[in-house]
């Protein structure tokens, strides 16, 4: 078999390898092109010494193809995708979705580099919502940490590596009884005691900890230490690190981190439901834009003039929204994400290849055909002016009733006749001077 070293430029299976984009202890990843659907995707290779010969290959190929089994079971847009697992003269692959940017978490876990509350708390709602969907499923993660939650270049999470992830209706003597990373284990797992989806809502506690702070909430001089005060110890206040943050939140991180399950949020969505809230404190506190004002600036918008006051309302309540300066990139060329945006005030430019297509102003929406057909983004969308854009996911969409997604859907397609209006009349003036 050949080494992993050699796989960039080759082939694997149908798929063309571009680049090495990561390595691990188990596996090498690579940034690959599926030459079938024209999209790029990230390949998972086992590493050859781990699952090729030994006592242990076998035990070694199951888990690596656990993550397969266990996130192929699941479909939700803040969870990394699985499109494909297999072997190809002897090596062992999962195909995964790409996600464009490629960082991951602990990139801010350090104190020079926190970022905003109000960015912060929408991470750990997306990650909430996406545990609470997996637990549904019957699966439990069991190594929720910085390195395993993928940004995309619009902040939007990307949960990864279900390696070592329980299924509840599988049983599989293969997988270790006890697993995950100690810096981020829960009391339950510290004490191989068995484990629940608040396990995996204690160690994303952990992580907002660190995001919020810059510091790990049971630091301790060595491991032993630190499981120890996982254990038996309350963390420090969030005030001590970081007066900004608000009392709500506090709340939050107490229950998240308490040692008990049972006095711990029951489901993500309890969790999810309670950081909603600190968005509001926030907006209350700082002067930002509260849902009437934003409901006074978005009703009068073509968009939404056919839209009800309750419809209006439901995707006012669920959408985000951002104020950007001037220069700032919103969505960029290649990324693959189920929302769009409306620019609410100031001015954005449509780019493709570098070079300025449009222009976008109040009102105007952007991002509808990547949410509508599924594929990644065909531009790159950055703010000329200072703007504000609210970003409503796909997900909202589908909440809504009948009627409200029908109302989308027309503005989709007018907004795709408005602008190929604008693409055919440009092209005929470009035309005028070559026939004269």
């Amino acid at each position: 078999m050949s080494s992993e070293s050699t796989l960039e430029g080759k082939a694997l299976g149908k798929y063309q390898i571009l680049k090495k984009i990561g390595e691990g202890n188990m596996a090498t990843v690579y940034l690959a092109q599926d030459p079938f659907i024209d999209r790029p995707v990230a390949i998972k290779v086992a590493r050859s010494e781990h699952v090729e010969d030994g006592d242990n290959a076998q035990i070694y190929r199951r888990l690596f193809f656990n993550e397969a089994q266990a996130a192929g079971m699941l479909k939700h847009p803040n969870i990394t995708a699985i499109y494909d697992a297999g072997s190809d003269h002897g090596h062992f692959s999962i195909v995964m979705e790409y996600v464009h940017g490629g960082r991951t978490l602990e990139e801010f876990t350090s104190v020079s580099k926190l970022l905003p509350i109000e960015r912060i708390t929408s991470i750990c709602y997306q990650c909430a919502l996406a545990l609470d969907y997996a637990h549904r499923k019957g699966v439990v993660h069991r190594d929720i940490k910085p390195r395993n939650l993928l940004l995309t270049d619009s902040f939007d999470v990307k949960i990864t590596d279900f390696g070592v992830a329980v299924v509840a209706h599988l049983a599989d003597d293969h997988l270790p009884e006890h697993a995950g990373s100690p810096l981020y284990m829960s009391p339950e797992q510290v004490k191989q005691e068995p484990v629940t989806g608040q396990s995996d809502l204690f160690s994303l506690g952990i992580v907002a900890y660190e995001l919020l702070t810059g510091k790990h909430p049971f630091e301790g001089r060595n491991l032993e230490a630190i499981n120890h005060l996982t254990v038996t110890a309350r963390h420090r206040p969030l005030a001590d690190y970081r007066a900004e943050i608000p009392p709500i939140f506090e709340r939050i991180i107490d229950k998240v981190l308490a040692k008990k399950p049972k006095h711990r949020y029951k489901t993500g969505a309890d969790l999810a439901g309670d950081l909603a809230l600190v968005n509001d404190f926030l907006r209350k506190q700082d002067g930002r834009t509260t849902q009437q004002e934003k409901y006074a600036r978005v009703h009068d918008l073509p968009f939404f003039a056919e839209f009800q006051d309750l419809e209006l309302w439901e995707v006012i309540n669920a959408a985000e929204w951002f104020k950007l300066g001037p220069d700032e990139k919103i969505i960029g060329e290649g990324e693959s994400e189920a929302s769009f945006f409306i620019v609410v005030s100031g001015e954005v430019v449509v780019l493709k290849n570098g070079r300025e297509i449009i222009s976008l102003k109040r009102g105007d929406c952007f991002g509808e055909m990547g949410l509508v057909s599924g594929r990644h983004r065909s531009a790159t969308i950055v703010s000329k002016t200072d703007v504000t854009v609210m970003k409503v996911r796909g997900s909202v969409i589908d909440r809504t009733s009948v009627n409200c997604q029908l109302r989308f859907q027309r503005n989709f397609l007018a907004a795709l006749i408005e602008r190929l209006e604008i693409a055919t009349e440009r092209m005929s003036q470009l035309a005028e001077p070559a026939r004269s």
